[in-house]
């Protein structure tokens, strides 16, 4: 494993053990440095000493030379974490993992990617478009390998980066060749604290460019077009993208309908060409792309239906973009809502045949929803299973000669499920079990 000669025989102090703290202990241990890791909320990792798990309050401050903090606790709210402040008490550097990663020197050239929206999907497809003309690219951080667990494909190589403004609220070190953001719109409040805040995190990416390092601006996005001018930034180069015509193939590919899967797939093939893969080829390569998991996944397609799980729709600009991709829905939403509620998504509800509500909030979202069409026929389902056998039901019913069955909960997930992958595996199985019953036709 890739090892950072700076840190051996160094004590150094890791905040959480999930994804990105186990990479940051791996990378740590392989570099011998001394490390003391702990989580308030799990267990201890097999892999770690006993000597080594042990609560941050019985942590040697005085001789910590760094401490690495999980994405997910906040480095710069009003309201720290006690470790936080006593790093800072202590005058120890606080850094993420993918600090770490950057401190490891990897030599490939390095694309990030974030956003509010559709970051996933640019990340994926891009990918998919590399990989598909056989260029050496690893994708990780907020998707795919953490960044501490990537293997530096070289210097002909290329590593994309997925950045979560948590990642990029933390990092310090990060240098990035190539960058983009795909959309900023409220999010993530409960831990920016204010939209100021987390627009500030999602704009350090840019000025984490290397000097002539290019920046792929969607020109039709204006807050970012406001913010990202070349008086604003000298140093690197601007190229603004334009949803060109003759990308009209996007939308043919299943996976990739909507508005804003065409604004996600200008940046990956702007991206591509400017890697010199030419257009002919990156047309092939996203004829065959498969799309993610829970991202507008079409699960089943007749002449008349549409089943569609876009689980990862976990707030009202994302699920406006499900909803704005298809005519006569029966949309099936609810779960642990966003401050903003239904958000944009209250435009594109003429698309709406029926709603099917499901989780702890139900009151909640039939309040905002009634807000902004008083008419549209409304069922309380609490589960699942109940909104998605209804929904079918109901569809089936009807005189509509086409229709979609679309789960674009427009909330996050915890209040029954783990996360949003759990939601859309449920999902999927109740599909299948219908399917198998003859239910769906």
């Amino acid at each position: 494993m890739t090892s950072i000669s700076s840190y051996k025989n160094k004590n150094v102090g890791i905040l959480g053990a999930g994804l990105s703290g186990i990479a940051a202990a791996k990378i740590l241990v392989s570099s011998k440095a001394n490390i003391y890791i702990f989580d308030d909320k799990k267990d201890k990792p097999d892999f770690i000493n006993d000597n080594c798990w042990k609560n941050y309050k019985l942590w040697p401050w005085e001789a910590l030379a760094a401490l690495v903090v999980s994405p997910g606790i906040p480095i710069n709210a009003k309201n720290k974490h006690l470790a936080i402040e006593l790093a800072i008490k202590n005058k120890i550097t606080i850094i993420n993992e993918i600090d770490l990663f950057f401190q490891s020197k990897p030599k490939a050239k390095i694309i990030g990617i974030t956003g509010t929206n559709g970051k996933s999907t640019t990340v994926a497809l891009l990918f998919h478009i590399l990989k598909s003309n056989k260029i050496k690219c690893v994708i990780g951080g907020n998707y795919g390998f953490p960044a501490c667990e990537i293997k530096d494909p070289g210097k002909n190589g290329i590593i994309i980066l997925e950045l979560s403004s948590y990642q990029l609220d933390g990092a310090k070190e990060l240098r990035l060749d190539l960058a983009t953001i795909t959309n900023i719109t409220k999010d993530h409040l409960d831990y920016h604290e204010t939209f100021e805040n987390y627009k500030f995190s999602k704009l350090k990416i840019i000025n984490s460019l290397k000097e002539n390092g290019t920046f792929f601006l969607d020109a039709h996005n204006k807050l970012l077009n406001e913010i990202v001018t070349e008086k604003n930034f000298k140093s690197i180069n601007i190229i603004k993208i334009k949803k060109d015509k003759n990308y009209n193939y996007v939308n043919d590919n299943d996976y990739l309908q909507g508005a804003h899967n065409e604004s996600n797939s200008s940046i990956a093939i702007s991206i591509a060409k400017h890697l010199n893969i030419n257009l002919k080829k990156i047309s092939f390569a996203i004829n065959n792309f498969k799309g993610l998991p829970h991202r507008m996944e079409p699960l089943y397609t007749s002449d008349r239906i549409k089943i569609i799980n876009d689980s990862k729709s976990t707030n009202g600009e994302s699920t406006a973009a499900a909803l704005n991709s298809f005519e006569n829905i029966f949309w099936i939403a609810g779960g642990q809502p966003k401050s903003d509620g239904i958000g944009e998504a209250k435009n594109f509800l003429d698309k709406v045949k029926e709603v099917f509500l499901i989780g702890k909030s139900t009151d909640y979202f039939c309040k905002e929803i009634s807000k902004f069409k008083k008419d549209l026929q409304i069922n309380n389902c609490l589960t699942l299973e109940n909104a998605t056998k209804l929904a079918l039901k109901k569809a089936a019913m009807s005189n509509l000669q086409n229709y979609v069955i679309l789960l674009s909960p427009s909330a996050a997930s915890f209040d029954q499920y783990i996360n949003f992958e759990d939601r859309g595996n449920k999902f999927k199985k109740i599909v299948n079990q219908e399917l198998n019953e003859g239910s769906i036709k």
